[in-house]
């Protein structure tokens, strides 16, 4: 796993002279998750992933907030059901609070435009509450390791080639919007949404047309358009 190999110190042991190995540091994973049952399921399926992982489990967003303040896991396994919070208002919120720390999804939605747009909204996984507990282990596996995972049916899609077919409800009602020439601003008063919230749903609106500001996405539905 990445950052978890094990090291082997620069001075050999005072007895027999030979290299002393450092054991790799255990996983540590947070679950966000409002279900006991599936959080106890998640916390099964890390533990047989990562021998002598340290999990911690919270069932709502502030709480998650609140562990991954100073605290360094390297996986965060997070529910886009959670109370309060619709699809992937969640997984927004906590990425912009911690940018740093890899977030995998964890939902019972299976529609490939959630999948897609989680995964223009930075989460490095995407698994179905239904996947299959060998399946869901080898996942964790190749994201501890650097990869990325995310249902192949919704990735390859007949309409994947096209920007729009990647993102969420939500981040389409941004991007009418943004084509209209709406500011941060205007987008977030028009859709009654926090202006932090509205700026995370641009962002991943400018990912999936791989542009980085408005006035590209402009030109870049233009020239689409034209075509």
């Amino acid at each position: 796993m990445a950052g978890r190999k094990s090291l082997v110190t620069g001075a050999p042991e005072a007895n027999n002279g030979r290299w002393r190995q450092i054991p790799p540091s255990p996983m540590n994973i947070l679950i966000v998750d409002d279900h006991p049952m599936i959080a106890e399921y998640l916390s099964g399926a890390v533990v047989k992933a990562f021998e002598g992982a340290l999990v911690r489990a919270v069932d709502d967003l502030d709480g998650a907030l609140a562990a991954a303040r100073g605290s360094a896991f390297d996986l965060v396994l997070l529910d886009l059901g959670l109370p309060g919070y619709g699809g992937i208002e969640s997984l927004l919120r906590f990425r912009k609070a911690h940018s740093d720390l890899r977030v995998v999804v964890v939902s019972a939605d299976e529609e490939p435009t959630s999948v897609r747009g989680a995964h223009a909204a930075g989460a490095v996984g995407y698994i179905v509450k239904s996947t299959k507990p060998k399946v869901l282990v080898s996942a964790l596996r190749l994201i501890a390791e650097g990869g990325k995972y995310f249902p192949p049916d919704a990735m390859t899609g007949p309409d994947q080639g096209t920007p729009e077919s990647r993102l969420t409800a939500r981040q389409r009602q941004v991007l009418v919007l943004l084509l209209k020439g709406h500011t941060i601003g205007q987008v977030a008063k028009q859709l009654d949404i926090a202006p932090g919230t509205a700026k995370q749903h641009a962002i991943a609106v400018y990912a999936a047309f791989d542009v980085s500001s408005r006035a590209d996405l402009i030109l870049s539905a233009r020239r689409r358009a034209a075509a």
